[in-house]
């Protein structure tokens, strides 16, 4: 089903780029122009819930799924010219998604990005720059956008189907345009139950149903849904448009054949040439390079999304030949961009057949992961990573071998007038890099932990542009050899960095939230939060401290877009360490998502449901978390489970410190208990809160009132260690408080005298 939202305020409507085809809809030889008033308002509405890998445990006791409301966020728009084949397409079939360019250093802000894909997977209205920088270079075609507006006209909904790489996304976000929406926002069906749309209350809306990456058949009932949902839409004045695999489609399309449209893919050249058209060529220019041999069969029968990727080549051959002190030939460009579709591999290969000494391949490989520092740094980071491989070059002439000029020319760099060395040629440098991975596995664990050393070492932005460039690199890999190897090798060593810990977390939710890999590098993730954080005398496969906190942080990333995703694995981190970093990191992420608005109930059901968990380490994540949560304040010292109530304990909480009191060997209670007797003695009002509170938590439950001593102890070990009593100690505000704990709960035991004779009086 689609988790029904609530309706946003109204606002102004939205305002669409403005969209000028040419007037046959097929010549694309100039971008259509987009304007985007800058005052458009598009306020959030609360988000669907997106998709689920896994439900909390145990399944009999699910908890109901949540409305949230999104935090506004405006991503900054991002520049064209990148390889965003899956953007402009709307398809993610191309392991080319993560992409915001650096200037300087080639690398990508992966975080970025993260947070965009984020903000759209949970529902957060598409933000003007989002909707130009997808549309700019829009081949669009009127008889499509006519069929689909006319079929949205008569039902509300229309559904694009085809192939993956056709751009049904996009297209989907060019209709809603035209209809001048409020909002566009995106919705998912939560797996394995049907579409129910009447729970899209916003209105003038124009909500995209993104069923591309669906793996399992669509309910049998979908297209008749589709049909009926029309009514509701109506009321809202707003718009669905689903967009689907044709096969996926086929099977449920017979009561709704006249919501869909088959999407003819547009044509490749024209295509790639409205993603050239802002290149500094002259037109004969450009139709030279579409219509050379060597480029143009690739496009005459390619997706979008492929001729999205040779434009991007082409871009990026010209941009560097800018660069240069001598141009290249125009010939010698068209092989650059011919290899780098190939991923240089034939070249590479015949260069590693030529070059077998280990100075010059180690060079050659720091030269592509450190491309644009000086020559010294790359120098002795060819030296730092020979010597990390295991294979310190051995001098073959004079002055103790090759120097940097030499070495410099031998792998196809140029060393420029700034000291810098760079590779002039599209990809080369993460060909290169992705050569060694395919043909040095065993070298892995080493190469990661040198860059992680580099950008330790590399002062300021150097470091950081280090992983920023390396980053998509190994999501690219990851995506392509749908492996983790390489991913966890280089979260692990980068979490273990303390210049780039967070760029450990962005890897791993990058990887997360792709549409192809995503689910399997969320499964793995719950295998590692679930694993020993130390070797084992057995020697099972175990996660590394460091990547065990740089999970928790990117769970709580995560959170927004997968909630029972994160908090499941956030539960198995916590109950599968003794480490204080990775408690606290569990804490901090827990924090961050009580935080965000929808989170507190969707975290208060789940943790009821593994409170009551047979599996052990469910209970004993769900303890570890509500300690967390209790021992937290806001900034007036108040406990944040206290906050919203002082006439009397809540019922959640009270369950929250009974499961919690059961662990004797619990390290987190004396914080929790500290931060609640502090705001007694700061906020009167809530003492007796507090005391009855902690006295309750003492009874096996609200209807069974077996008083439990294991309780007991650990509360009066835990009021003690607050305030330890001593012979002879004066009466004070805190030994009053901790006397009058002490007598409750002692008092709360049914097998008790009635009377004490050591009640404290006021001094």
């Amino acid at each position: 089903m689609l988790t029904p939202n609530e309706p946003t305020a109204p606002s102004r409507p939205y305002t669409p780029p403005t969209i000028d085809p040419a007037s046959d809809g097929t010549d694309t030889s100039k971008p259509p122009t987009t304007s985007l008033p800058k005052d458009t308002a598009t306020n959030p509405a609360p988000a669907t819930v997106p998709a689920q890998d896994d439900a909390p445990p145990p399944p009999a006791e699910k908890p109901p799924v949540a409305a949230e409301t999104p935090t506004p966020a405006d991503p900054a728009p991002e520049p064209k010219s990148d390889h965003r084949a899956d953007d402009h397409t709307g398809n993610a079939d191309s392991a080319t998604k993560v992409e915001q360019r650096v200037p300087n250093n080639h690398g990508t802000v992966i975080g970025v990005q993260n947070n965009h894909e984020i903000q759209r997977l949970r529902g957060t209205p598409l933000t003007d720059d989002w909707i130009s920088a997808r549309l700019c270079t829009y081949a669009s075609d009127n008889d499509t956008t006519k069929n689909i507006e006319a079929i949205l006209e008569t039902n509300r909904v229309a559904v694009i189907h085809a192939a993956p790489g056709t751009g049904r996304y996009t297209t989907a976000v060019h209709i809603l345009t035209t209809l001048r929406m409020r909002a566009i926002r995106q919705v998912r069906r939560v797996p394995d139950e049907k579409i129910e749309l009447e729970g899209l209350l916003d209105e003038d809306t124009g909500w995209i149903l993104d069923l591309r990456h669906e793996t399992q058949p669509l309910p049998t009932a979908t297209g008749l849904h589709l049909r009926e949902v029309a009514a509701h839409l109506r009321k809202t004045r707003s718009y669905v448009v689903a967009v689907v695999h044709t096969d996926t489609w086929t099977s449920v399309a017979d009561e709704a054949r006249d919501l869909e449209h088959s999407l003819q893919p547009a044509d490749g050249l024209r295509v790639a040439r409205a993603h050239l058209a802002d290149q500094p060529l002259e037109p004969s220019e450009l139709d030279q390079w579409l219509s050379d041999s060597g480029i143009a069969p690739h496009l005459k029968h390619a997706t979008p999304a492929t001729a999205v990727s040779w434009a991007n080549r082409i871009a990026s051959a010209l941009a560097l030949n800018r660069s240069m002190a001598e141009p290249r030939a125009f010939g010698e460009l068209v092989g650059f961009v011919i290899q780098s579709a190939q991923n240089w591999r034939s070249e590479l290969l015949e260069w590693h057949k030529k070059h077998t000494d280990s100075s010059h391949r180690t060079y050659q490989l720091a030269a592509a992961v450190l491309d644009g520092a000086t020559a010294q740094t790359i120098y002795d980071g060819h030296r730092e990573l020979g010597t990390a491989l295991d294979d310190t070059p051995v001098p073959t002439k004079g002055q103790h071998g090759p120097g940097i000029i030499e070495l410099t020319d031998t792998i196809n760099a140029d060393l420029g007038t700034d000291d810098r060395i760079r590779f002039l040629r599209p990809g080369y440098g993460e060909a290169i890099v992705d050569y060694f991975w395919v043909d040095r596995p065993h070298h892995i664990e080493a190469f990661t932990r040198w860059t992680a050393e580099q950008a330790a070492l590399l002062s300021g932005d150097l470091g950081i542009g280090l992983a920023d460039r390396v980053s998509p690199w190994v999501i690219r890999y990851t995506l392509t050899k749908q492996s983790l190897t390489i991913l966890r090798a280089t979260a692990a060593h980068w979490a273990a960095s303390k210049n780039i810990n967070g760029h450990a977390a962005d890897l791993l939710v990058a990887a997360a939230i792709d549409p192809r890999a995503g689910k399997f590098a969320r499964d793995k993730y719950l295998q590692w939060a679930g694993a020993p954080d130390q070797p084992t005398p057995d020697e099972r496969a175990y996660t590394p401290v460091a990547l065990k906190c740089a999970l928790a942080e990117a769970m709580a990333q995560l959170g927004p877009a997968y909630p029972r995703v994160a908090l499941r694995r956030l539960a198995d981190l916590a109950a599968h360490t003794n480490e204080a970093d990775v408690i606290q990191a569990v804490g901090e992420a827990l924090m961050a998502l009580w935080d965000q608005e929808g989170f507190k109930e969707r975290i208060r059901e789940t943790l009821t449901t593994w409170f009551t968990a047979t599996q052990p380490h469910h209970t004993a994540a769900a303890r570890r978390a509500f300690l967390h949560l209790a021992e937290r304040t806001d900034p007036n010292g108040i406990p944040i489970l206290l906050s919203a109530r002082t006439s009397g304990p809540d019922t959640w909480t009270l369950t929250g410190w009974r499961r919690s009191l059961d662990d004797i060997k619990s390290s987190q209670i004396q914080g929790a208990v500290n931060a609640w007797l502090d705001a007694a003695i700061k906020h009167p009002s809530l003492r007796p809160t507090v005391v009855t509170t902690l006295t309750e938590a003492l009874f096996r439950s609200e209807t069974d009132r077996t008083y439990l001593a294991q309780r007991y102890i650990v509360l009066n070990h835990a009021a003690n260690g607050w305030e330890p009593a001593h012979a002879g100690q004066p009466h004070t505000e805190r030994t009053l408080l901790r006397d009058e704990v002490l007598i409750a709960i002692r008092g709360a035991d049914p097998a008790a005298p009635t009377h004490f004779r050591d009640v404290p009086t006021t001094p």
